[in-house]
């Protein structure tokens, strides 16, 4: 088994993946950050979905930006 992950081989998946790890990361930095510069609660909340947002809006504009020679599915076996 050479390639990664089984399931991160199909190009959807993988794809689907980049997206939802950004968002996450995302969300948790505008939470991070709203927490830290408010202290409120729903200030923090509405960071954390900002943050979500644009982090999942980033990750498909990468997944865009790629090259499609390299996002072709390279399994040759």
């Amino acid at each position: 088994m050479s390639g990664g992950l089984p399931p991160l081989r199909n190009r959807y998946l993988a794809a689907s993946f980049i997206v939802v790890m950004y968002s996450l990361i995302g969300a948790f930095l505008g939470g991070l950050l709203g927490t830290g510069l408010s202290g409120s609660a729903v200030w923090a909340g509405v960071a954390a979905f900002v943050g979500g947002a644009l982090g999942a809006a980033f990750g498909v504009w990468r997944i865009r930006r790629t090259p499609e020679k390299e996002r072709l599915d390279d399994n040759t076996f």
